[in-house]
């Protein structure tokens, strides 16, 4: 299945911000064993949810557009999810970049904000620090033996251990994204190159992990590499 905001075109009337999907170079594809990682496994993408927040325009007149407080959620499988359009006033005219921050900073990520579905299904479990998910990107791909096994990129709020295996302290990982303005349209473009995700600037192996959302270590790798993702161009 090829995802595409264009199915929307309603969405696409009015200025905002559009966001995109690719994997290695081009358009995402869903649900097919096509991908190949750098360390050499073949996978393929089954769901990729995430928020973005705190959104800025940039101008060339060196104005500064803010949506305070702003946030948005994204999912690949859910078109109207794909253009955030503001409640103020937007135009991308002479705009010459954009910041948001990946995730929800550690004001906005409060447990129970979310009452209903699909935003509120991204929540974090309190015992790791509460909250949300930042994001939710599930693969599967063949091992050595080319069974099919499942990792799910999990990103949120990371934790220490004590030596009994509790947790003592909880680390925010959300971080700011700033790219050049990507024109589609009357839109601008967030686009994530998930290859990127799993390849650059570290290259890991799927098998090391099935999840990771009580592995502050392996979040903090792969949050390296959704920034790259967010701002690799082509």
């Amino acid at each position: 299945m090829i995802i595409s905001i264009l199915s929307c075109a309603t969405l696409l009337a009015q200025d905002g911000i559009v966001f995109t999907f690719t994997c290695e170079g081009n358009q995402l594809k869903l649900n097919e064993m096509i991908y190949h990682s750098k360390r050499g496994l073949t996978y393929q993408v089954a769901q990729s949810q995430y928020f973005v927040s705190d959104i800025k325009v940039y101008y060339h007149n060196k104005s500064v557009k803010e949506f305070h407080n702003s946030y948005h959620y994204v999912d690949v499988e859910i078109p109207n999810t794909l253009k955030w359009i503001p409640a103020e006033d937007f135009s991308i005219q002479n705009a010459d970049s954009l910041e948001f921050t990946f995730g929800l900073d550690s004001v906005q990520n409060r447990s129970y904000r979310f009452k209903n579905p699909p935003e509120n299904l991204m929540f974090w479990p309190d015992y790791l620090g509460g909250g949300y998910h930042y994001m939710k990107t599930n693969i599967l791909y063949l091992d050595q033996d080319q069974n099919i096994n499942a990792f799910n990129c999990h990103i949120g709020r990371g934790q220490v251990y004590n030596a009994d295996g509790e947790p003592i302290e909880y680390i925010n990982n959300d971080f700011r994204v700033k790219i050049p303005i990507k024109r589609q349209d009357n839109n601008a473009v967030i686009n994530l190159d998930i290859s990127t995700m799993f390849d650059y600037p570290n290259a890991e192996l799927f098998t090391d992990y099935r999840g990771i959302m009580n592995n502050q270590k392996a979040m903090k790798t792969f949050s390296e590499n959704i920034k790259a993702g967010f701002e690799k161009t082509f």
